[in-house]
C-alpha cells in the first residue's frame, strides 16, 4: 500500500538550489547530505539530488496541487520566478495552473482544481 510520495529533483549545485527553494518558494531544509538535500513545505517533502548532467533537470518536473493559487501566483510573479510562457490560466482539464522553472531547469507546476 502506498503511503507517501516524495518528488526528487536533480540539482547541479545543491547550495544554490537550497537558496532558491528557501527564499523564493518558502521551503525549509530538513537535512543536508553530500549528494542530497531534504526540504519541506506545508508538510510535503522535496528531495534535491546532486547531478552533473544539465540535460536531466531540463527534462524533470513535479506537479503540486495547491489551494489559493491566485495568491501563490502573485507572490511568485512579484519575485520574478514565474515562467515567461506559463502565466496563470484555466486549463481544459479543469485545473487553474502556472509554472516556475528553478535555477537548473526543473519545471515546477502548480495547479488548483476549478471544478470543485
Amino acid at each position: 500500500m502506498l503511503k507517501k510520495s516524495i518528488p526528487q529533483l536533480p540539482s547541479l549545485d545543491l547550495q544554490k538550489s537550497k537558496k532558491f527553494y528557501e527564499e523564493n518558494l518558502g521551503f525549509k531544509t530538513l537535512n543536508e547530505y553530500d549528494d542530497i538535500y531534504l526540504l519541506e513545505k506545508d508538510g510535503f517533502e522535496l528531495h534535491l539530488w546532486l547531478c552533473d548532467d544539465p540535460s536531466i533537470p531540463q527534462n524533470s518536473s513535479v506537479y503540486y496541487h495547491v489551494d489559493e493559487i491566485d495568491l501563490m501566483y502573485l507572490d511568485y510573479k512579484n519575485k520574478g520566478i514565474v515562467h515567461k510562457n506559463a502565466h496563470i490560466m484555466d486549463k481544459p482539464w479543469g485545473m487553474r495552473e502556472f509554472y516556475v522553472v528553478d535555477l537548473d531547469g526543473n519545471l515546477l507546476k502548480f495547479g488548483q482544481n476549478i471544478n470543485v
